[in-house]
């Protein structure tokens, strides 16, 4: 059974004044340098009250950490892939809030 905890929580404030939050889940059964996903949420006027409702924004973290093909190496890339841990997983969400919201 997986078991995902939300590692990283970050809320970001649009000129306007809306909020965007970004939840970075890890896999416990997998070492802590391994995040899992992202979920995209936005700070939504629902009745009168202001709830979060995620947002369908699929972040990739595919490029991030070693392949997962296994095998032996068939090519030598030009450059280090960056670590799939939360740091670069804030990058990550860093890019998307600029690109998205700000």
């Amino acid at each position: 059974m997986t078991k995902l905890t939300v590692d990283k929580v970050l809320v970001y404030r649009s000129e306007d004044g809306s909020f965007t939050r970004y939840e970075i889940l890890i896999n416990d059964q997998n070492p802590a340098e391994n995040v899992d996903s992202i979920h995209v949420y936005r700070e939504k006027l629902v009745d009168g009250d202001r709830s979060w409702v995620r947002t369908p924004d699929k972040i990739s973290l595919d490029h991030l950490g070693a392949r997962s093909s296994g095998g032996f190496q068939r090519s030598i890339e030009p450059y280090m892939r960056a670590s799939r841990d939360v740091s670069s997983a804030v990058d990550e969400c860093n890019k998307h809030w600029s690109k998205n919201y700000k």
